[in-house]
């Protein structure tokens, strides 16, 4: 059963009387000529909130091309994926011609890629509505698959351009309609890249929206708020956001506009890059770069309840000639609280109706049989993937732990999730280091059972690992 959460929930951190909140980032660590750096240590990064240097709490390679530990026989694991891209071609805010220059940027763009291995494509159509053109292969559509070649994707981009031709309709013509029917879509195919744990990229080609507008009554419309809202949204589902203001006169376009201004901030609030006309191919190969460079850094923040003032995050290097991209600001107090067991909930239910297994925590995992209804699954968690701190003379954390039952693609009524508190000495924080944390614990099947996701999340940096485990 997929967990939603809505909007207004989604977008904020939590609002408790607390002080002291864990703030995460995805960082792409990006070299002078522009390409991945994969070697960086926690001693080369520096995290300011406001000035204020930050000490860091958790740092981890996280780059979608790390190496995995090799299953032992009998073992399962979950082995890095390609991080999901999403490409949004944008016809509802499109001048006359832009299509036809977006699209032929999309095309080249996809030709050039070695592999489609999940990359999506949606159009946001001519009459403001979304449409799947390659979906992902879960959510509202449930229709879309991994299994297609670039050659595929282009393919299906073309047959949807000549099937969804067509003049806008009146209401994009009032810029205030026009930009929050934008920004509703752009809130569902975040909710929907939520669904996908760990870091995404959303790549929107566009002729943009307005930073401001003109109402009816005379007054000006400052749009500012709702792409905050908006990029606390994207950074709360981990997704960097590219965005690409196409133009029909392609490279040669002018880059200075309230549209700009728009997609300069989407970018720099989500960690993503934004690029004048012409660029879609440049964004699309950046993100797939960056995503090959990811470093996950926490740092915990001290911030008053209902704190509202967005507070300013600067990450740099101290090796030379490094750039570091990340999300540049958040707003506490943003919107209503989650609480941490919504949070836990929303991503073992996702995660179970998902068709991937999570890879931000590493998991070793053999299973046998106590019963014939009794499977004893023996886990093992990589101590890197998971917030391990030292209190006193101890090493703590906590960790929650859930199985998914499935016949065929069918979930079962899963069992409430089972907690899991780390409280090691030094000795056996080193031990651990080596061979990693040791987990057990029974699930109960039916005949009909033929599969198990065993997951395992992270109750204070909300991350997750799972494995798929096909029952003989």
């Amino acid at each position: 059963m997929r967990v939603f959460l809505s909007i207004a929930l989604a977008l904020g951190w939590n609002a408790f009387a607390q002080t002291q909140r864990l703030v995460s980032l995805d960082v792409a660590a990006i070299d002078a000529q522009g390409g991945a750096v994969t070697d960086l240590q926690a001693a080369d990064v520096q995290v300011r909130e406001d000035g204020k240097p930050m000490p860091i709490v958790f740092f981890r390679f996280a780059g979608d091309h790390r190496l995995a530990i090799p299953p032992a026989p009998g073992e399962f694991t979950n082995r890095p994926m390609p991080a999901p891209m999403l490409i949004l071609f944008d016809r509802w805010n499109e001048r006359i011609m832009t299509a036809a220059s977006g699209w032929n940027d999309i095309d080249n763009a996809l030709r050039h890629k070695e592999s489609a291995d999940r990359v999506y494509i949606f159009f946001l159509t001519s009459h403001g509505e979304l449409f799947p053109v390659h979906p992902m292969p879960f959510g509202e559509q449930g229709t879309g698959s991994d299994e297609i070649s670039p050659a595929g994707l282009v393919t299906k981009l073309d047959q949807a351009v000549h099937k969804l031709q067509g003049l806008r309709d009146v209401d994009a013509i009032d810029p205030i309609a026009r930009t929050n029917t934008t920004f509703q879509a752009l809130a569902g195919l975040l909710q929907q890249m939520a669904w996908i744990s760990g870091r995404k990229s959303l790549i929107w080609i566009t002729h943009g929206v307005p930073l401001t507008a003109p109402a009816l009554t005379g007054d000006w419309v400052d749009f500012a708020p709702p792409i905050r809202r908006l990029s606390e949204l994207a950074a709360d589902s981990r997704t960097a956001i590219y965005t690409v203001a196409q133009s029909a006169e392609g490279a040669g376009a002018d880059v200075s506009s309230l549209s700009r201004q728009a997609l300069e901030m989407f970018a720099e609030l989500t960690g993503g890059r934004f690029y004048p006309s012409g660029n879609s191919d440049t964004a699309i190969s950046a993100a797939a770069s960056d995503a090959r460079a990811i470093y996950r850094i926490a740092y915990y923040s001290t911030v008053r309840d209902k704190d509202n003032k967005e507070h300013k995050i600067r990450i740099t290097s101290t090796r030379k000639g490094i750039k570091l991209q990340s999300r540049q600001g958040y707003v506490p107090g943003a919107a209503l609280a989650i609480s941490a067991d919504e949070k836990e909930q929303a991503a073992f239910g996702n995660e179970a109706a998902g068709p991937f297994d999570a890879t931000d925590i590493a998991l070793r995992v053999t299973m046998s049989r106590k019963s014939r209804s009794v499977l004893h699954l023996d886990m093992r968690v990589d101590p890197v993937d998971v917030l391990i701190q030292r209190q006193g003379d101890r090493y703590r954390g906590g960790l929650a732990l859930a199985p998914a039952l499935y016949v065929g693609t069918e979930l079962q009524q899963p069992p409430p999730p089972v907690n899991f508190d780390i409280d090691l000495t030094p000795d056996q924080f080193a031990a651990a280091a080596k061979s990693w944390i040791h987990v057990g614990q029974d699930v109960t099947v039916d005949d009909k059972t033929q599969k198990v996701r065993m997951m395992v999340y992270d109750r204070e940096l909300h991350s997750l690992g799972s494995v798929t485990i096909p029952i003989q």
